[in-house]
């Protein structure tokens, strides 16, 4: 049931994100060429520094999910809905809180942008805080969803809503450029898609009911526990996600971080995919380690590896593909003045890597809870991206900010991986480094090979698809050699002839 389940979320987000991929390059481009510079520069600032304010959340979605899936795996009725209580009561304080950091951080515009004017940079600001806020008092709903495998339900709204949302922009943006109207749109439709996740949510949820809740309920569950090490997370973890575009704005001007954020829309979109892949089997990870014991048997350290070999071989496909055909598409799409240097690509490709590589092991330390353990990594990891991306700016531009990420990014995998090699895979430590190093090794080849194959490739939209098709075959085809007949694949071997047997099936029900 986890695998069907699992296999149904995959294919909703997968076709989902593909659209909405497509009608996000549309958009992107209309608005930096129908907008200007000044006007995308502060739409890409204005997220981050909401994505900043988002540690007001302190971490208690992560914290409350982990502790559901316990919950729903002993179908605990009256605990499952004090927990979503409890959730709906705290995005509500978060809510207010974010209200009051917007408003002391209108504060700092200037001093960010200080190319936009302001008249502008307010505007986008105002509106960014209005779809800010709308989704924090109405999102909540959705955590059952994710917890219990059914993220495919809210994808079929989210995928109306945001193919109207797109629509709309598009529409905007070609016959009446108003930079208001394209961004006010947003609020209309994401308010319009959680409300219907909430009527949704009463038919598919009954038996979760609002129930009181209290300061008492929050301390005995021992929630201020956790949030006070989750906490350290969040903010390190925002920290590493928002500062590239903060820092970029403060010291290279509008038109370089107008730049950067043509290159973070295109890994933004793959990312969203990759993200609806990874998080399908999230919710399995939960279920596995709460169903049993806190350590792990035989059967789920063989699906452990099995799932990290997954995480390897998506990273290195997506850095892979970054690597040959970044340059080419943002040649095409937005044109050969837009391009950043080749040292920015390989770098940037690095970091993706990291950050696809361990997500697996990210999705076990998440549901591992305690956060006190990789705290001071964390704490690490955000200032070393902050320090060293100012450091670097000046000797090597763009590229030192991303290579200062990488760095960061690498002492935030270390933490997560303490954790887990501490609490539920204990002993297997120097295993998993033997295994990255060996990773590593494989990845270089990847790149290498399938580079210097791309070159061979002419240019223009054809030499761009034929560059494509290499890089969907030869990393693949390189891991597959490597990999396919190890110990570490047998779980991955035995879920596909477990779905070509289901194919057969279904073809043959006789």
């Amino acid at each position: 049931m986890r695998t069907k389940k699992t296999i149904i979320n995959l294919a909703y987000a997968l076709g989902s994100s593909l659209l909405l991929m497509l009608l996000g390059f549309v958009t992107r481009r209309l608005l930096v060429f129908n907008f200007g510079d000044d006007i995308t520069t502060a739409s890409q600032v204005v997220e981050k520094l909401f994505s900043f304010f988002s540690i007001a959340e302190f971490g208690v979605g992560g914290v409350i999910s982990y502790r559901l899936y316990e919950q729903i795996a002993a179908r605990d009725v009256d605990k499952i809905s004090k927990y979503m209580s409890m959730y709906k009561w705290a995005y509500r304080a978060v809510g207010l809180t974010i209200c009051l950091l917007a408003a002391i951080g209108a504060a700092a515009l200037p001093w960010i942008m200080p190319q936009v004017d302001r008249g502008t940079a307010y505007t986008v600001y105002g509106l960014n805080t209005l779809s800010t806020l709308s989704s924090y008092f109405l999102v909540t709903r959705r955590l059952m969803y994710t917890c219990t495998q059914q993220g495919y339900l809210c994808t079929r709204i989210d995928l109306a809503f945001n193919v109207a949302t797109y629509l709309a922009k598009i529409a905007i943006a070609l016959w009446v450029p108003n930079y208001v109207l394209y961004f006010g749109v947003t609020i209309l439709f994401n308010t319009g898609a959680n409300l219907a996740v909430t009527w949704r949510f009463r038919k598919d949820f009954p038996y979760v009911r609002d129930v009181p809740v209290s300061w008492k309920d929050f301390r005995e569950l021992g929630i201020f526990h956790d949030l006070r090490y989750y906490l350290v997370h969040r903010l390190s973890n925002t920290i590493y996600g928002s500062s590239d575009t903060i820092v970029t704005s403060r010291l290279g001007g509008s038109v370089q971080t107008t730049n950067l954020g043509n290159y973070t829309t295109v890994s933004d979109s793959a990312t969203n995919i990759g993200n609806k892949i990874m998080d399908s089997f999230a919710a399995a990870i939960g279920n596995i380690v709460y169903d049993r014991t806190a350590a792990a048997n035989d059967h789920d350290k063989q699906v452990f590896w099995g799932l990290d070999l997954f995480s390897y071989a998506f990273g290195s496909f997506v850095a892979t593909a970054y690597l040959c055909l970044f340059q080419p598409f943002i040649e095409l799409w937005m044109g050969g003045s837009r391009l950043l240097p080749f040292s920015f690509v390989v770098v940037f490709c690095l970091n993706e890597y990291v950050g696809w590589n361990h997500r697996i092991l990210g999705s076990y330390r998440a549901v591992l809870g305690h956060f006190e353990q990789d705290q001071w990594f964390m704490v690490g990891s955000a200032a070393t991206n902050l320090i060293l991306s100012f450091a670097l700016y000046r000797p090597f531009g763009i590229t030192g900010i991303v290579g200062a990420t990488v760095i960061a990014h690498v002492i935030m995998w270390t933490g997560r991986a303490v954790v887990v090699f501490r609490q539920y895979l204990r002993g297997s430590g120097l295993r998993y480094l033997r295994v990255q190093l060996v990773h590593l090794v494989t990845l270089a080849g990847c790149m290498v090979l399938t580079a210097r194959t791309c070159a061979l490739l002419p240019g223009g939209f054809g030499g761009l698809v034929l560059r494509a098709v290499v890089v969907c075959l030869l990393p693949n085809a390189i891991n597959l050699a490597c990999y396919a007949w190890t110990g570490d694949a047998a779980y991955l071997r035995l879920q596909a002839g477990r779905l070509v047997q289901t194919f057969k099936n279904r073809r043959n029900p006789s």
